[in-house]
């Protein structure tokens, strides 16, 4: 009891360090990574790849797809996402889901002028590869009908040839569900990010 009563001031001091040590470490600790949110199912599409193979949301399923809507002329938003894009994929090659578990699907605005070798020749000039990546080509008015689908809006400016469109990343998990739409255009978007929240569905 002497002990107690002689000690009792460091014994407080400690305890309210405890305290505190076990507060910060709750508010600025690691924490589990928040689930994304379920936002609703993505479209079903069927379309060829650049090498004419056949490529669906069915038959991707069970895999992490991130879907991007562009077109090879692009003048501005393309071809810095799809750069982007290339970075995330290479984090993800170097993390061993690429192809496995997460595939990237990009679909093309304009598969007119869109044709596989421009695809080729933009990928090229964006620094990507078509590994675990699929292109894709429909026809124009069903894409811009499933880009809509998306969320993702677009329009064709007939006089210009051109297409002003929504730049946004969608995020699609094993089950066709839709978990997070990520704003391209976002100045603090990096990489490192689009790969964290693909590991939140791995």
């Amino acid at each position: 009891m002497s002990f107690l009563r002689k000690h009792s001031f460091k014994i407080a001091v400690l305890a309210l360090c405890a305290a505190m040590g076990i507060y910060l470490l709750y508010m600025y600790g690691p924490k589990k990574a928040e689930p994304l949110p379920l936002l609703q199912a993505a479209p079903a599409f069927e379309m060829n790849d650049i090498d004419g193979k056949p490529v669906s949301l069915e038959s991707t399923n069970g895999k992490v797809r991130i879907v991007y809507f562009y077109f090879a002329n692009c003048p501005d938003v393309c071809p810095p996402t799809t750069f982007m894009l290339g970075e995330a994929q290479d984090i993800l090659r170097e993390q061993g889901t690429l192809g496995d578990k997460v595939e990237l699907i990009s679909i093309t605005f304009d598969p007119e002028r869109d044709t596989p070798d421009a695809i080729r020749q933009f990928a090229e000039r964006t620094s990507v590869d078509t590994d675990g990546w699929h292109f894709l080509r429909g026809e124009e008015e069903a894409t811009i009908q499933l880009a809509r689908d998306f969320e993702v809006g677009v329009i064709k400016v007939e006089k210009e040839n051109t297409f002003a469109h929504f730049n946004v990343i969608t995020l699609v998990d094993q089950n066709g569900q839709i978990r997070e739409w990520i704003n391209g255009n976002d100045e603090e978007l990096t990489p490192e990010y689009i790969v964290q929240q693909i590991n939140k569905l791995l």
